[in-house]
C-alpha cells in the first residue's frame, strides 16, 4: 500500500483470515463502504507486512494456523501495536466473547456475519 493510496481513503482495515472467500467478500463489502482494505491469509503474513503499512482496525479470524487469533493479538500487543482489533469466527462458544474481550479484542463477530453487524462494530472501533 503506497502512501498516496493511504491518503485517498480515510480508514484502512486489515483482514487476517485463512479462508480466501471470506477475505474476498469482506474486502468487497468494506471497499464498497469506502474503506481501504488489505487481506492476509495468516497471522505470519500480517506480521511480515511491509513497514509503514498501518491500519485503523484489524479483523482477525479466531481459528488459524500457526497463529490463532489470540496468539496474533498477543504478539501484536507485545510488539507495541495497539491497533483496535475485532475477532471474527465461525466457532460458537459461550465463553469466547468473554475471552476475546479479556485478551484485548474490541468485539467478537460470528460468521456468517450480517454486514450491518460487522460495519457497526467497525464504526464503534473507529468512532465514526
Amino acid at each position: 500500500m503506497s502512501q498516496s493510496a493511504q491518503t485517498e481513503t480515510q480508514f484502512w482495515i486489515a483482514v487476517v483470515d485463512d479462508n480466501e472467500p471470506v477475505c474476498r467478500s469482506l474486502s468487497l463489502l468494506l471497499r464498497s463502504k469506502g474503506y481501504g482494505v488489505a487481506t492476509f491469509p495468516s497471522g505470519l503474513d500480517f506480521l511480515s507486512r511491509e513497514k509503514g503499512q498501518d491500519f485503523n482496525c484489524i479483523l482477525i479470524d479466531f481459528k488459524m494456523s500457526p497463529h490463532d487469533g489470540f496468539a496474533l493479538l498477543q504478539e501484536l500487543r507485545a510488539g507495541g501495536n495497539d491497533t483496535p482489533a475485532i475477532m471474527i469466527t465461525g466457532w460458537q462458544s459461550p465463553d469466547l466473547l468473554r475471552q476475546a474481550l479479556q485478551a484485548g479484542f474490541e468485539d467478537l463477530i460470528y460468521k456468517p456475519m450480517l454486514d450491518d453487524t460487522l460495519l457497526a462494530a467497525i464504526d464503534r472501533v473507529l468512532l465514526v
